[in-house]
């Protein structure tokens, strides 16, 4: 199924590709629990819903045969997905508040069917999606879907780690949702480097004690990270359905509304990888520097980027001395984004990519 190149945004709500109106055909529900449909991320998969807030979360199905009707649910106007097909360059879904049904576009099919990706582009504060599963044509048939990589790894952290505004790019400089793909963020590149499943526990402006603003009392990383919706209590993840080799903690939202007393962060930033360690015993934890903090380059200065250094380095120490061999901290590079806006934007996510890749493979032996 190659897809034209100008077809940007796939139609909703039963709108074909070539934007024609269709009803969806009458066929068979398939509920998004079908074994044939695989899911790469946090799910929260109950009743006729997968759903889903961390961006690039990932979900899978092969088909042979017509089309199905995907049916997804948005709860905003800013929850965007990539759709690929047999590994051709994604096109782009925007999903209107409410129930969708989009309708693939169809044609023969090659002997192992078609293998279709959907991956969440946008992150929670954007907006919750729900896979709500598929509707199958007459003739239409779900294969088993090729099983994801053994390798597991998994980053946590603040906008960077999400890719938030990552396709933003001068003179466009657009910083809406659509801007946001979580695909082309340095954790999911560095997982197709590898040959890995990854897991983005990110939520843009969340620090480890604080929010970008300084407020104290909202979902901190260390609230966010035990859950399957970082934005809902009563869904707690159970750590055991994914089970990482490397874990990358990269959050430097901390300093974003000024300096911390320095023991009392270093003593709360020891206290989240002592969560993580409780969570994932034998993974390999590396504490990575934040590609949002100056290193002098730009003539501001350098104070968040060394003090958060300091506090990974005591941690990584604490944690040595207690017998934890697996805690490293890594260096990673500051990139400026563009002039309008600080965060990175994709071939800068690449760089970061590029300094995590030697630790990542030094510490899982890949």
């Amino acid at each position: 199924m190659r897809l034209h190149p100008r077809l940007l945004l796939l139609p909703l709500a039963g709108l074909a590709l070539n934007g024609a109106a269709q009803l969806a055909p009458a066929g068979t529900a398939v509920g998004p629990d079908d074994p044939r449909i695989a899911y790469m991320g946090r799910v929260e998969l109950s009743g006729q819903k997968a759903e889903m807030a961390y961006p690039g979360i990932t979900i899978r199905f092969v088909f042979s045969g017509p089309a199905p009707v995907v049916r997804m649910t948005g709860d905003s106007p800013n929850c965007f997905f990539n759709l690929s097909c047999n590994g051709w360059d994604p096109v782009v879904i925007k999903l209107n508040a409410g129930a969708n049904e989009i309708a693939l576009p169809t044609g023969p099919a090659p002997a192992g069917g078609w293998l279709v990706e959907l991956v969440r582009r946008t992150e929670s504060w954007m907006g919750t999606a729900s896979f709500d599963g598929l509707v199958l044509p007459a003739g239409c048939t779900l294969l088993a879907p090729p099983p994801w990589p053994a390798r597991k790894l998994m980053f946590i952290g603040d906008s960077l780690t999400c890719g938030e505004y990552n396709e933003r790019f001068p003179n466009e400089n657009d910083s809406t949702p659509r801007s946001t793909n979580a695909a082309r963020s340095y954790g999911m590149l560095l997982a197709r480097w590898l040959g890995a499943q990854v897991h983005l526990i990110s939520y843009g402006g969340r620090g480890i004690t604080r929010d970008w603003s300084g407020k104290t009392d909202v979902n901190i990383v260390p609230v966010f990270f035990p859950r399957t919706l970082p934005d809902k209590e009563g869904f707690p993840w159970d750590p055991s359905r994914y089970v990482p080799d490397v874990i990358v903690i990269n959050d430097g939202t901390d300093f974003d509304a000024g300096p911390q007393d320095e023991a009392k962060f270093t003593d709360a930033y020891a206290a989240f990888v002592g969560q993580v360690r409780a969570a994932y015993p034998s993974a390999f934890i590396l504490l990575s520097e934040s590609g949002f903090q100056s290193d002098g380059s730009d003539g501001r200065p350098r104070t968040a980027r060394d003090q958060l250094l300091r506090t990974m380095n005591a941690v990584a120490k604490r944690r040595l001395d207690a017998g934890d061999r697996r805690v490293r901290v890594v260096h990673t590079g500051f990139f400026p984004g563009t002039p309008s806006n600080g965060h990175l934007v994709a071939f800068q996510h690449e760089q970061i990519a590029l300094d995590l890749l030697g630790p990542i493979r030094e510490a899982a032996g890949w």
